[in-house]
């Protein structure tokens, strides 16, 4: 193909919209507030708020993204890893969890690793200590009542509960 200069051009066959653009990325400016902090543009000269997922009148767009090392299943098996919930070493990808790793896909889905300690009730333990069926019903109300085992470092369970909470289903 070739342009009016009488030169000769190839076409991209990969070419999308996106790709003549550059990015430039900055940390964004942070200003305390009295209820917290509001992000500012860090690009203008006179810095304006900006929210993640949309666009500033300038085109600055605030991107929050959550990143996690995942350690592939021949790594965690050279080094012997072990699954904080499952106690099997191997057997697939891991991620880090607080002193240990535990496998990328569920292993033990009845088990959960708390990243804080709940809120804990005396009304969860009452209601936890109920039998079932009473339990159930009272349950559809409050929000599954369910127990904190202690587990160590190692991720063994202690035998000790910590406490009781109110599980409430995700929406």
């Amino acid at each position: 193909m070739k342009n009016h200069k009488g030169s000769s051009m190839k076409r991209n066959i990969n070419h999308s919209p996106e790709t003549p653009f550059k990015v430039r990325e900055s940390a964004p400016i942070l200003m305390p507030k009295k209820d917290g902090v509001q992000v500012l543009c860090p690009f203008c000269k006179v810095p304006h708020p900006i929210l993640p997922g949309q666009d500033a009148t300038c085109g600055t767009s605030l991107r929050v993204m959550a990143v996690q090392t995942i350690i592939p299943s021949r790594v965690a098996r050279l080094g012997k890893l072990t699954c904080l919930k499952c106690h099997k070493g191997g057997g697939g990808d891991m991620v880090r969890y607080a002193n240990g790793y535990i496998h990328l896909e569920d292993c033990a889905p009845a088990t959960r690793l708390l990243a804080e300690p709940p809120k804990f009730s005396r009304l969860a333990k009452i209601i936890y200590q109920l039998p079932a069926r009473v339990r159930k019903l009272v349950e559809k109300r409050t929000g599954r009542a369910q127990a904190v085992e202690e587990i160590d470092p190692e991720g063994k369970e202690t035998g000790k509960v910590l406490g009781y909470f109110f599980l409430k289903a995700k929406v």
